[in-house]
């Protein structure tokens, strides 16, 4: 069975107003689609959208009600302004020759957790909502979900993960799940329930009753510890999710105490700023009045200069014509001296001798010298100039505006501080604090006895173990005593035969399996670093905890970027060795890396994926340049997230290729 996704609508998620239909289709020879967004644009409200609506979470880790009461943070804002009140995100797939249409809805009709609604048609039919989580699971579970749906983080943290006891046994549940091993071992317990009726059935048709009774005894006693082992393990199991369930919600409670104890922190905060800001306030609007009573002429600047620039004006004009009247009085001066005989004032030559010329230009000269005096008028009244400046204030009017320019964003900010404190406060009203102080210990006592359960329940798996050994010897003594029916003999041998066959089974086949994952994360990891002959392979023990061995010996260190590459190793050697196919969908998995190892990335890694592989990456990562260049008709379909108004709030996608 192998899901495929045709197309995603989006609806007021994240920057996306309006998304109708986004074709993921892909094609065998073209299974890549290429979603291309510079950070902050979109793409992981894209990641999220999809996670969002097949299990209503949007962050992996976190159950529908932790994540419902952060969903507000992903509703558009400018629609949420406009009075929209709906977020959607549909998605068209398919699976099982059948085609399905997932939408998931939170409508924020109130202030408190948004209601979602969740519909999904199988073709024309549409399936209960108390089932619509179960069909999901049974096409892509959430436990498997990280192996088709991950990002950047999730890989950075893929490979500690599985170098961390809780965490790997945590992940061994996942990865055998993915492998099919937990319908094999209920298949073998259905063989063995069936193995158990045959042989009570044999001893009753015994002919020897001493021997048929001491057989019929030794059935009792198995089918008694096999109930009782059962039972046990029902309970076990019952007591285990609960238990589990249990720790959803106090962790659920916990994360809501969190962030009520950042709440009072922030709170504390806030308050200190409010009193700091009001100091602030107070002083600002102090040396505004100040400013006003010193700069009483400020409002009359305008007029004053005004009247300054005519005085400034009538005095150039005077000083001018003075210069005029000094040069026309120099030169009468200069020809009088002509005249008279003498030197130049200027140069100490000796003059020439006066002619008729000179006279007539004394005449000239002195005419001219009288009109410009006779039009002089007054003299530059440069105090009057100098007493207007002094009442001209060049500093108050940019000094008041410049307060007030502080002033308006010290109160706008105290608005914002006051709204904010005002929030925190009805959410921490009503609160218990006495209950909180016990989740911690409760958090604590549920982790133990979930630790316990799981100890019990390897325990329990033993006593099968035991049983079944039992069982088998038993049936090897009845073969032998005889008496009893052909036919039921011959059903007992073949249950037996069949038990002891799934046994084996499921060990080969969980060791096959092992060495064909670690077998091909090894040739996958080869492909990916740059110096293969350095290593020997990825070593994957029975209980999946992963060692890098080198050419001298195992448990060698990598760096950040070699964790990642075991890593996709390791996710694509089980995407291989899945029962269960999907799509793979990956959020920025190649930030870290270099760019050969990106290319041996999108060469050798992302065609192993299978028939559908979505990438959303950024320019650091790959350029839409060398998308086309590395993986060439291998893209299916590429688009680009662009901000069609400029707003950071609102994104749109364009189809590319």
């Amino acid at each position: 069975m192998t899901l495929r996704f045709e197309s995603i609508s989006l609806k007021n998620f994240g920057p996306y107003r309006e998304i109708d239909d986004l074709s993921l289709t892909t094609e065998p020879e073209s299974p890549v689609v290429v979603i291309h967004g510079e950070n902050t644009l979109g793409k992981t409200s894209i990641f999220r959208a999809l996670r969002w609506c097949l299990y209503g979470a949007p962050e992996a880790g976190k159950t529908p009600a932790e994540s419902a009461r952060s969903l507000a943070d992903y509703m558009n804002r400018p629609a949420r302004a406009d009075g929209e009140t709906d977020m959607q995100v549909g998605i068209k797939f398919s699976a099982n020759g059948q085609n399905y249409h997932l939408t998931r809805t939170a409508t924020f009709d109130g202030g408190g957790t948004p209601r979602v609604t969740t519909d999904l048609r199988i073709g024309a039919n549409v399936v209960q909502q108390a089932s619509i989580d179960a069909e999901i699971g049974r096409l892509l579970h959430p436990q498997i979900s990280e192996f088709f749906l991950f990002d950047g983080e999730l890989l950075r943290d893929f490979y500690d993960r599985l170098n961390s006891d809780r965490e790997r046994d945590l992940l061994r549940g996942s990865i055998e799940s993915v492998l099919g091993i937990p319908a094999l071992q209920l298949a073998s317990r259905d063989i063995g329930i069936m193995r158990d009726d045959v042989m009570q059935r044999q001893a009753k048709a015994m002919k020897n009753q001493k021997e048929a009774e001491n057989a019929r005894r030794q059935l009792r006693e198995l089918k008694s510890g096999r109930e009782s082992l059962d039972k046990d393990r029902s309970d076990t199991m019952a007591s285990l999710r609960k238990a589990e369930l249990d720790l959803e919600d106090v962790l659920e409670r916990i994360a809501a105490v969190d962030d009520l104890k950042a709440d009072a922190r922030e709170m504390e905060g806030l308050e200190s700023q409010i009193k700091g800001g009001e100091a602030q306030e107070k002083a600002l609007r102090e040396e505004m009045r100040g400013l006003l009573v010193r700069g009483w002429l400020a409002p009359a600047r305008s007029r004053l200069t005004s009247a300054l620039l005519d005085v400034q004006t009538k005095n150039d004009a005077a000083q001018a014509k003075q210069k005029e009247i000094q040069a026309a009085r120099d030169r009468e001066e200069l020809l009088q001296k002509q005249i008279n005989g003498g030197t130049c004032p200027t140069c100490n030559q000796e003059l020439p001798p006066p002619d008729a010329a000179t006279q007539g230009a004394l005449l000239e000269a002195g005419a001219e010298l009288q009109r410009l005096r006779d039009t002089a008028g007054d003299s530059p009244d440069l105090a009057l100039e100098r007493r207007i400046q002094a009442l001209i204030d060049t500093n108050t009017t940019n000094a008041y505006r410049d307060k007030q320019g502080q002033l308006n964003k010290v109160v706008s900010t105290q608005y914002d501080r006051r709204r904010r404190l005002s929030t925190i406060k009805d959410r921490l009203k009503d609160n218990d604090a006495a209950a909180i102080r016990q989740l911690g210990s409760e958090q604590d006592r549920l982790e133990h006895a979930i630790d316990s359960y799981q100890a019990l329940l390897r325990k329990l798996a033993e006593g099968e173990t035991k049983i079944n050994t039992e069982q088998n010897r038993l049936a090897s003594v009845l073969q032998k005593l005889g008496g009893g029916q052909p036919t039921l003999a011959a059903e007992a041998y073949f249950f037996e035969y069949v038990s002891d066959l799934a046994a084996q089974t499921i060990e080969r086949y969980q060791e096959r399996t092992r060495a064909e994952v670690e077998s091909t994360a090894t040739n996958m990891f080869m492909k990916l670093i740059r110096h293969p002959e350095g290593y020997e392979r990825v070593a994957i023990g029975r209980d999946y905890r992963v060692d890098l061995v080198g050419k001298r010996g195992p448990s060698m260190k990598t760096s950040e970027g070699g964790r990642q590459l075991i890593a996709l190793s390791l996710i694509g050697a089980l995407k291989r060795a899945a029962v269960r196919g999907g799509p793979v969908v990956l959020d920025s998995p190649l930030a870290r890396l270099d760019l050969e190892h990106r290319e041996n990335v999108l060469n050798s890694w992302v065609p192993e994926l299978g028939s559908q592989a979505i990438l959303l990456v950024q320019s650091g990562e790959l350029t839409e340049d060398q998308a086309r260049k590395i993986m060439g008709k291998r893209i299916g379909q590429a688009y680009r997230i662009y901000r069609p108004n400029h707003d950071p709030e609102e994104a749109a996608i364009e189809r590319t290729q």
